[in-house]
């Protein structure tokens, strides 16, 4: 966040995705917890599939599941979009690789591996030189790693993707000449998340042969995906695949309306969220004020706006809108257990009968290091993954539902602590965050990496015991609700 509110990305990754000329490198993304294909509740069949230079190892194995399946999906699904023309199917083969050491014989077999092999590091893409599929199988690589830490699934999720831009192809999306090919790279990209969130939900009813997937594989991979977003970038042209709010909102609305949405007339009139940053400071900071200037309600300088400030601003117009009168809710830092009422109360909480927000210090420093996040080493692409990047934004969505809960408990004299709580919170929570993003708030303003962090807390921290609870909701349902006040404002909540 920028003071205008700033938020930020810890590091700045490696730039994973490869653009290739004529070939269309694609995403690396994340799986569930680490069980089999068949770990969902039911026993699932290994599929048989040639791929050439196949490791034979249960990595493989897995992506020969997902491929299998996805493209029995593509079967069924691309005369829907189509005009009824049915599915062309892959030529140019499937290609199993350590990216680490790609071999003579398949830099000479494969035209994306000639021209770059390198491409193929922490890295799964389809190559429209040749019409084929490449992955990379090195245990210590991107797309394996994702699988070990959030499952399985992860790879149906990366492979689902890559097989989106099979599709693309087949409809002209990359034929420079056409108009289905002057779309951005990400548009084509957040699509190709959509049409993986379409396979998802086939998955998820258990009409696939070889791969399934339940509630808990599902909100593991999400957060899993939020791995393969863009670095911040730091100009318009180093905008790609998108940040991983464009990402993952466009996996849900993929998983919530299935593959005519994805490739249809609404989605072509997306908005995205990325930007670049602005300013060397911010760059700099990437993106993070200090930990105690953003629970902190009342600002150093008095031409600065704590995030506080700015939240009981927006509500106070929120409510005067609807002829209504907003108190202003308070902070309170609990130094041994927090209470409310007299009961006790979670690390971050929302007290109606003090109209407080109450935190305890150790939860919200927690919060402030909570983004997962990745480093790569340079010389050898091996990939350490991470739970503890800084995140200030992270750290305010915590304030900003807190707020939230506010709304129901003043405006509407309800609950703030069930199901339709937690849900309301989530859109009002998207409508504030798109008032502090637009650029045009003078004093406060989130970072280029804010809406990393703001989805990050949606899937993990929010639903934590320590803060809200999930109240049985899903990380699914809150990014869906978080999307549409996002997008929709408060009068869409």
């Amino acid at each position: 966040m920028t003071r205008t509110l700033r938020s930020a990305l810890a590091a700045v990754l490696l730039p994973l995705i490869l653009v290739l000329s004529s070939c269309d490198v694609s995403l690396e993304l994340p799986n569930d917890t680490g069980s089999p294909s068949g770990s969902a509740g039911r026993a699932q069949p290994n599929a048989s599939l040639e791929v050439v230079n196949d490791g034979h190892s249960r990595f493989d194995q897995e992506v020969k599941n997902a491929i299998t399946d996805v493209q029995a999906f593509w079967r069924t699904n691309y005369p829907t979009i189509s005009g009824g023309r049915p599915y062309p199917e892959v030529r140019g083969g499937i290609y199993s690789v350590d990216g680490a050491d790609v071999s003579t014989a398949l830099r000479q077999r494969n035209a994306c591996l000639r021209q770059d092999p390198e491409s193929a590091q922490n890295n799964a893409f389809y190559c429209t030189a040749d019409d084929s599929v490449v992955y990379d199988r090195s245990p210590d690589h991107l797309v394996a790693r994702l699988a070990d830490k959030y499952g399985v699934f992860m790879i149906t999720a990366v492979i689902a993707h890559e097989w989106a831009h099979v599709v693309q192809q087949r409809l002209g999306s990359f034929d420079s000449s056409s108009d289905a090919g002057s779309q951005p790279t990400i548009f084509t990209e957040t699509q190709a998340d959509c049409a993986s969130g379409a396979f998802i939900h086939t998955a998820q009813q258990g009409r696939t042969a070889h791969v399934s997937v339940d509630q808990k594989q599902l909100e593991s991979t999400l957060l899993g995906y939020l791995q393969v977003r863009d670095p911040p970038p730091v100009s318009v042209r180093q905008i790609s695949h998108g940040n991983g709010f464009d990402r993952l909102s466009a996996m849900a609305d993929g998983i919530a309306n299935g593959v005519g949405y994805c490739f249809g007339e609404e989605f072509a009139q997306r908005q995205f969220t990325e930007r670049p940053f602005t300013s060397d400071v911010d760059y700099l900071q990437r993106g993070n004020l200090p930990y105690a200037q953003i629970i902190d309600p009342t600002p150093d300088s008095p031409d600065q706006s704590s995030l506080q400030q700015v939240l009981n601003r927006f509500w106070t117009q929120a409510a005067a809108s609807a002829d209504k009168q907003w108190r202003e809710v308070g902070v309170r830092q609990e130094d041994g257990d927090p209470s409310c009422s007299g009961k006790q109360a979670s690390d971050f909480d929302y007290c109606p009968d003090g109209n407080v927000v109450t935190f305890t210090d150790s939860f919200a420093r927690q919060a402030y290091n909570s983004l997962p996040d990745k480093r790569i080493d340079e010389r050898t692409g091996k990939v350490t993954l991470v739970d503890d990047a800084p995140a200030d934004y992270s750290l305010g969505m915590l304030f900003v539902y807190g707020w939230s809960m506010a709304v129901r408990a003043q405006l509407f004299g309800a609950a703030t602590a069930d199901r339709d709580a937690l849900l309301a919170a989530s859109c009002y929570s998207g409508a504030f965050t798109a008032s502090i993003n637009t650029g045009d708030t003078q004093s406060f303003q989130l970072s280029p990496p804010d809406m990393d962090e703001a989805t990050s807390a949606v899937i993990k921290l929010v639903p934590s015991d320590q803060a809200y609870g999930a109240h049985d909701t899903t990380a699914l349902q809150r990014i869906q609700q978080f999307t549409k006040g996002y997008f929709g404002g408060l009068p869409s909540c």
